[in-house]
């Protein structure tokens, strides 16, 4: 009788353990990760699409109009990915707040300014085998974007769009 008791208040006590609510929530479905690459697959042909009708339609090889190209187009995705990760990717049924609003606004422009940063610098190496400026920059654009996707899903999934218990 006394084993069983002993255990039972073990088991008491770590149900009471302080979980930080980082932690708490850190659990992941993979059908998130999944859902959160296909709003991220559309944002992207967004993205790209931007990108290459303002090169179509106003060419440039000027490194800053190619990254002022970039952050509008960077800016159809983020409008899209608002919506569709709130409330389809982490089904977040609470109503819209400024807080929500804020968090996801400086988690977008984190990935913005990594996004159009490693075009930058990506642009900058030499391209010996790539001859077109427009395949070059389409090209810094994938790697980027591959980077601040997963800043993007952390930020969201951490701190935009956590659920309250």
């Amino acid at each position: 009788m006394i084993e069983t008791e002993e255990v039972h208040n073990r088991q008491q006590e770590t149900k009471d353990v302080y979980k930080p609510p980082l932690l708490a929530h850190w659990k992941t479905h993979p059908l998130q990760v999944v859902r959160f690459g296909l709003v991220g697959g559309v944002n992207t042909g967004l993205d790209l699409l931007a990108l290459n009708a303002l090169l179509l339609l106003l060419p440039t090889n000027r490194t800053w109009l190619i990254l002022a190209y970039n952050v509008v187009a960077y800016s159809f995705g983020a409008f899209n990915s608002f919506l569709l990760n709130k409330y389809w990717t982490f089904r977040n049924k609470q109503s819209m707040s400024w807080h929500e609003l804020t968090r996801f606004a400086c988690t977008t422009f984190l990935g913005m300014v990594v996004n159009t940063m490693l075009v930058w610098v990506i642009r900058t190496f030499p391209h010996p085998f790539v001859q077109s400026i427009t395949l070059w920059t389409n090209l810094s654009k994938v790697l980027a974007i591959i980077v601040s996707a997963s800043i993007s899903f952390l930020g969201m999934r951490l701190w935009v769009f956590v659920q309250k218990p």
